[in-house]
């Protein structure tokens, strides 16, 4: 048989064998065309070797992948994708898994809850409750928190179903961001309210009962359109860094008058600082931020 044909039989075998004789097929491979490679002259020789590389990874592509798993862990068959780092030595985030894991390392004492959309609202409706009383007792509010938070344990909503993600920091806020589409990286709404709010309002579209969650909600629309449109890769790790600046909403004083409320002269109304600079998020930590009162702002950011 001719030689050429030889390697057209050897190839076709090879390729419809699909890996179960990878070993034999490999042997008569190299075998062949080592011989072939041997007899050519040098300059030759490396092209000739490049195109049986070439061949080898176009048949058999698992092959490559299972030598490098088992170097790198002994565990062969498995394959690791490495984690990227950015250019300033920070970790990408390339799923939402890794953001939020990262977050909830970040700002321990806020407490992150994912939803799908219905599962949200049962659980807006759930927090109801709290608004049957004109005063709300502490422990009360902290009971339901740590109901919720078993209920959310409970739910093992997959990370590509994921529409809703609550942001939750005990007795100041809780922000409700949405994603679209579910299980995306890229939020499209965001809302804040006060942790004893509950109803069928509480959604990332809805506006709170109290002024000042009603000022940071449009102060947060303009800082999630400006992160999309900076950065839209990282937009999100980005906005949820931010809005965890918010822990210190009634305790921050106001960076520039450096006095912790202030008169709001249309409502008549005394309101901490709730503005917070998008601006400088990524240089910034959550408890370094900056805080301004609406009228101390020295930019409208």
């Amino acid at each position: 048989m001719a030689p050429n044909h030889l390697q057209l039989l050897l190839d076709k075998s090879c390729q419809k064998s699909g890996g179960m004789n990878a070993l034999f097929c490999i042997i008569h491979l190299y075998s062949f065309r080592l011989l072939m490679i041997l007899s050519l002259p040098r300059a030759v020789f490396r092209l000739a070797l490049k195109a049986f590389t070439d061949q080898k990874r176009r048949f058999f592509p698992h092959l490559e992948d299972e030598v490098l798993s088992h170097l790198h862990d002994g565990e062969p068959g498995v394959t690791k994708k490495p984690r990227l780092s950015a250019s300033n030595g920070e970790l990408k985030e390339e799923s939402l898994s890794e953001i939020l894991k990262n977050l909830e390392n970040e700002v321990p004492n806020m407490k992150i809850f994912t939803y799908r959309h219905l599962d949200w609202s049962k659980r807006a409706l759930s927090l109801a409750s709290l608004m049957d009383d004109e005063f709300v007792d502490p422990s009360k509010e902290l009971n339901l928190q740590n109901m919720g938070k078993s209920r959310s344990s409970a739910l093992t909503t997959s990370i590509d179903q994921v529409a809703v993600i609550e942001l939750l920091v005990p007795s100041i806020f809780r922000a409700i961001v949405s994603l679209h589409p579910a299980g995306s990286t890229d939020p499209d709404a965001v809302a804040f309210f006060s942790t004893t709010e509950g109803g069928s309002y509480l959604h990332a579209r809805g506006t709170s009962m109290h002024h000042v969650f009603k000022h940071v909600k449009e102060h947060a629309d303009k800082a999630l359109q400006y992160f999309i449109s900076v950065e839209p890769s990282k937009a999100l790790s980005l906005f949820l860094r931010w809005i965890a600046s918010y822990q210190t909403l009634f305790t921050k004083v106001c960076s520039k008058c450096r006095r912790l409320l202030m008169m709001d002269k249309s409502l008549a109304l005394l309101l901490p600082p709730v503005h917070r600079p998008y601006h400088q998020t990524s240089n910034v930590g959550p408890d370094l931020q900056e805080a301004y009162h609406i009228g101390c702002s020295s930019y409208e950011a």
